[in-house]
């Protein structure tokens, strides 16, 4: 090729790629798929779990329940709607949320350290109590266990491990030591929710949020308050009780974002899943009692 032609030629070469890797970007962020909730069953709680935090499935019809005050953990018979066992694990606390490990249970409390139920169905179960590298000022509300590599996944609501605020950190926990991993398993900028959302209704009510508190900056739109894995398609739900939303993760990326439409979503912090991939949602009573709902259905936007 004569040389004069060369230079043109690369030019428009990486023209041409630099437009297709903007055109698959752009592609990318609109297959973000935007749905919403407003179709469910309410359980209405005892006044005992007005403040419930996090649940996890025993199985389809049992669901083990902590609130925040109270080192108790609640068996909730989905079918009879009530409480049939109490089992105290330890004083009172920040306890935030649960998860169910085998024949174990983890409950995780702010600061970021975990208790340990050994073998929670016995009569007088074992209890051990582990710390993490979490401190208070990561504001823990969120534990799960991810049963294909065997190990916890724990959000921070507030700053990550490095101090981070602008970024939500989901990290890593091994169940042999209880250490965390400080490189996140997975991070999500703020600004990424907000280009889902610029200009949509979402982004209104957040500034509408933020405006009551006298808070102006959009970095405090997205607060981690529970996690949970999808049994068959094993995406991975982030619960957010800051502007009533959940974002799907599919192999580390954006899926889905789901808005929770509804007074009945008085302040979600507990999610799960059964083994029929049905979603339930917990929220905290505030004046009213708290409530555990069984979403029935979900639509797009």
């Amino acid at each position: 090729m004569n040389k004069v032609f060369i230079i043109p030629f690369i030019i428009s070469s990486l023209l041409i790629i630099s437009c297709t890797n903007s055109s698959f970007k752009k592609n990318k962020a609109q297959a973000i798929q935007k749905s919403y909730i407003k179709n469910f069953e309410t359980i209405n709680l005892d006044y005992q779990l007005k403040e419930i935090s996090g649940i996890t499935f025993v199985n389809d019809s049992l669901i083990a329940a902590v609130e925040d005050e109270n080192g108790i953990v609640y068996f909730l018979d989905l079918h009879q709607k009530k409480i049939i066992r109490k089992l105290i694990f330890g004083e009172s606390g920040d306890f935030e949320d649960i998860t169910k490990v085998n024949t174990d249970l983890f409950i995780i409390n702010s600061k970021g350290n975990l208790t340990q139920i050994v073998s929670f169905e016995d009569k007088n179960p074992k209890v051990i109590a582990h710390k993490t590298a979490f401190k208070k000022k990561n504001d823990i509300e969120s534990i799960v266990y991810d049963e294909a590599k065997h190990q916890l996944l724990i959000a921070v609501k507030a700053e990550d491990l490095k101090g981070n605020e602008n970024k939500k950190a989901i990290y890593t926990c091994s169940l042999t030591d209880f250490k965390v991993d400080e490189n996140p398993y997975l991070s999500i900028s703020h600004q990424k929710l907000l280009n889902i959302f610029k200009g949509d209704r979402w982004e209104e009510l957040s500034k509408a949020f933020l405006k009551k508190l006298g808070n102006e900056n959009l970095n405090k739109v997205f607060s981690p308050t529970a996690l949970a894995i999808h049994p068959q398609e094993k995406d991975l739900y982030i619960l957010s009780s800051t502007n009533n939303f959940i974002v799907v993760i599919h192999q580390q990326e954006i899926k889905q974002v789901i808005s929770l439409v509804g007074n009945a979503f008085t302040q979600p912090e507990g999610m799960a899943f059964n083994s029929k991939g049905e979603l339930y949602i917990s929220n905290e009573g505030k004046k009213l009692s708290g409530n555990i709902l069984k979403i029935t259905s979900i639509h797009d936007k």
